[in-house]
């Protein structure tokens, strides 16, 4: 019996060897991703952005689309979130956030399950203003020469993240509590995808 047991271990180890090699790490392309924050307020539309993501992914695609996706870390520089055309915004965005307390967010999932043939669905957590969330991704993939691009999409509420939307000229401009998540991620691939 227990030389089964043994048998059995060694085969179950081996059997998760073998997935984790089909499974081919990836790295983000640097400064080329990006993260966009979208909301509405009392007044007019926002969005900042940044491209200071570092990260990577264990995926295996096929003609440009993932099929599989074991894996994704992302690393988001929250300092770096801003709106070009309006710096006060983005201090107050940033304050909003918990920048300052906690400068980095982080998106790390396992695995997907299918919606359609067009959009995927991944659910991961994410670290955000000293909070953790369990939140949903719809996504697309596609290649485009060395690099396979992941775009993702999730709407959240400051709320859920313990924050408070954030508020402007003595409270005359307030964000609605909603906003949405899309960040798109390039993974470096190599010389194909069929590895």
């Amino acid at each position: 019996m227990e030389k089964l047991k043994i048998l059995f271990t060694i085969m179950l180890l081996s059997c998760f060897s073998i997935a984790a090699k089909a499974q081919n790490q990836h790295e983000l392309k640097p400064e080329a991703g990006f993260l966009i924050l979208k909301g509405t307020s009392n007044t007019s539309n926002w969005e900042l952005s940044t491209n200071q993501l570092i990260g990577d992914a264990q995926f295996t695609a096929e003609n440009g689309e993932i099929k599989t996706l074991s894996r994704v870390t992302v690393d988001i520089d929250v300092t770096t979130l801003k709106n070009e055309d309006n710096r006060r915004m983005s201090k107050t965005a940033q304050k909003a956030l918990l920048a300052k307390e906690n400068p980095v967010a982080t998106f790390f999932s396992y695995g997907f399950s299918q919606l359609s043939e067009e959009t995927k669905t991944l659910s991961g957590n994410l670290f955000l203003a000293g909070r953790t969330m369990r939140v949903p991704f719809s996504f697309t993939s596609k290649q485009e020469g060395d690099v396979t691009w992941i775009i993702a999409k999730s709407e959240v509420k400051f709320s859920d993240f313990g924050m408070e939307p954030p508020t402007d000229l003595g409270g005359a401009v307030q964000c609605n509590d909603e906003f949405n998540i899309e960040v798109r991620l390039p993974f470096l691939t190599s010389a194909g995808l069929n590895e």
